[in-house]
């Protein structure tokens, strides 16, 4: 069996969440001892992972540029033409929309539908886009992955006919090693807590800061904020004073953010909405207890080894940080528990539950053009 990967997030040059799975997605799927190769279209160059692998080819054919409408006329015209030039069963693309029409069956994994649910938080221009693509990717593809029951749950209710098409595969992780870290200047290491996500509306960070304010005023000696992947001017971007001992890093390496979580105090992620929270599942990995919120995919990723607290409650994410920031005891059981919850999450999981759904797909649908 031969699927064709559409990977153009690969090309971005800042990877986020989606590069990050698209990418330990195809080193799983490479890794696996099986008949189903791999054609990845979207990148000139695959990263160093995937590089001499018997079972993973790089096409070459990659969009003019990582991200606009040029993006997306490569993805709606050149990308299924080009696919007319490989011998595949299939085509998987993993960041949300897929060509509208195709020769062969297709695979999407949509993350989650933020932007038709909440575009409150996005760009007019982006929110349209994707309000205008997500019907028509939902309509033609043959099957939707997406990486929580919270998200297709909210799939199949604002698009009633994906009934029956939608599944869950969760995503994996990948677990960080200690040794491949580059320590962060300036940082006491267990003395600071640990917010790592963008500078997006949902993420939730205007109240995570206003909560931290508060903390800092109920304790004699409060822990730094470190904020990895906020913007460096954070504060003139939620446009409020600055804070005491809140240290906004922008961007950070893989390196880097590794050494972040291994030395945190504590992961405080009190999202509003996320298709899974990586982030809540690499804390654990590394030993480091963590606060979220208690509802959607944070809640069902943490399950009962975090401190789960009301993300639109100020006083609640105050007082959760301070639970965790002072109390020995508990962040020894969560440390623990939150070991024992990533077992539940690997990326050799994930992908042997891609391939089954590859199979099925691949078979229902050549039986269904044969028809």
């Amino acid at each position: 069996m031969r699927v064709a990967i559409n990977a153009r997030v690969l090309a971005k040059p800042e990877p986020a969440g989606v590069s990050r799975y698209t990418r330990h997605l195809l080193a799983a799927l490479a890794d696996r001892d099986d008949d189903v190769d791999y054609v990845v279209f979207g990148v000139d160059d695959l990263p160093p992972e995937l590089r001499g692998r018997n079972h993973v080819e790089n096409a070459g054919e990659s969009p003019p540029t990582p991200a606009g409408l040029r993006v997306q006329f490569w993805e709606q015209v050149t990308l299924p033409r080009a696919l007319h030039s490989y011998d595949v069963d299939l085509l998987h693309s993993t960041a949300g929309f897929s060509p509208v029409v195709t020769d062969v069956p297709t695979v999407l994994t949509i993350h989650d539908i933020s932007p038709i649910t909440h575009p409150e938080w996005f760009s007019w221009g982006y929110a349209a886009l994707y309000r205008a693509l997500t019907p028509l990717a939902l309509r033609s593809v043959d099957h939707v992955v997406t990486i929580s029951e919270f998200s297709r749950s909210e799939i199949t209710e604002t698009y009633p006919r994906t009934n029956g098409k939608v599944s869950t595969v969760h995503n994996g992780f990948t677990p960080i090693p200690e040794d491949d870290v580059a320590p962060v200047d300036g940082l006491d290491e267990e003395r600071y807590l640990l917010f790592v996500g963008s500078l997006n509306p949902r993420k939730n960070l205007t109240r995570l800061l206003d909560a931290y304010e508060r903390y800092r005023q109920r304790v004699d000696d409060p822990l730094p904020l470190v904020l990895a992947g906020a913007r460096r001017d954070v504060f003139a971007a939620v446009d409020r004073p600055p804070i005491a001992d809140v240290r906004a890093l922008g961007f950070v390496p893989d390196a880097q953010r590794n050494w972040l979580y291994h030395h945190a105090t504590a992961l405080v992620f009190p999202s509003l909405y996320e298709g899974f929270g990586l982030p809540i599942v690499e804390a654990m990995d590394c030993g480091t207890p963590v606060l979220t919120s208690n509802v959607g995919a944070m809640a069902e990723v943490a399950g009962d080894a975090a401190v789960l607290v009301d993300p639109t409650d100020t006083d609640d994410i105050a007082a959760g940080i301070e639970r965790v920031a002072t109390d020995d005891a508990l962040r020894r059981a969560l440390v623990e528990s939150g070991r024992d919850r990533v077992d539940a999450f690997t990326w050799a999981s994930t992908a042997a539950k891609m391939v089954e759904l590859y199979r099925r797909v691949a078979s229902g649908a050549r039986t269904d053009r044969d028809d």
